[in-house]
């Protein structure tokens, strides 16, 4: 009898290719193909935090003040500065120098937004100088130090240039969806990827693909049924 039902239940899954696609590995599918069903959703999550966990370094991104601002901590003077359209700082680079660095992507957005710098190797490094988002009624809008009580010196394990403030292995994971650190130990290097930049959908409710195939398929799509593929 148990030979018999097996073999039944074998055939289903042959004869019912619908489930048996919906049963393997879930895939990404992208915010656009989420949005479409789920609209209310959408509306809510654009300008959230999770919306701005991580973006490009645009005049409409970028919260802090880079009008020649400056900010001293233990006697390093950090300026904040626009070159050509880019956000710039000028702080003490890994050599102990003071140097100039292009602001890639913003990291955040509030009580305080950082800000990430690229390096060679594929690396983003996230500036211990942050912008304070708060109003100045609460004490915010100014440039503070994440270590404001320690005198970081540029061979220090937490001075932002080092591992210890490095994105791809020690604060990607949660700002993007769906990434891949894609460290190489021979090379150490990063070849990091996203599927995108910011806290989507799928970062949070998993992969969606096999969720589409329930929503599209009423019949043969019991063996997701109770979490509706996710």
């Amino acid at each position: 009898m148990h030979s018999i039902l097996f073999l039944f239940l074998a055939g289903f899954e042959i004869l019912n290719p619908v489930a048996a696609k919906m049963a393997g590995s879930a895939e990404f599918v992208g915010r656009p193909v989420c949005t479409a069903c789920h609209t209310e959703q959408a509306v809510q999550w654009s300008g959230s935090n999770h919306d701005q966990a991580m973006q490009l370094a645009t005049s409409h991104t970028v919260l802090g003040n880079f009008d020649n601002a400056t900010f001293t901590n233990f006697g390093v003077t950090s300026s904040f500065f626009k070159k050509n359209g880019r956000f710039m700082v000028r702080t003490v680079g890994p050599d102990g120098k003071l140097k100039d660095y292009e602001i890639k992507y913003t990291f955040g957005v509030e009580p305080l937004q950082q800000y990430l710098v690229e390096f060679p190797g594929g690396r983003l490094q996230a500036l211990s100088l942050a912008w304070d988002t708060r109003s100045k009624q609460q004490g915010g809008q100014r440039w503070f130090h994440l270590y404001p009580d320690e005198n970081i010196a540029y061979d220090d394990e937490l001075h932002w240039t080092r591992p210890s403030q490095n994105w791809n292995s020690m604060c990607a994971e949660c700002h993007s969806t769906n990434l891949e650190k894609n460290y190489d130990p021979v090379t150490r290097t990063f070849a990091t990827s996203w599927s995108e930049i910011d806290v989507s959908c799928e970062a949070c409710h998993g992969p969606g693909s096999n969720h589409v195939r329930w929503a599209e398929h009423k019949s043969g799509r019991g063996k997701l049924e109770s979490g509706k593929g996710l």
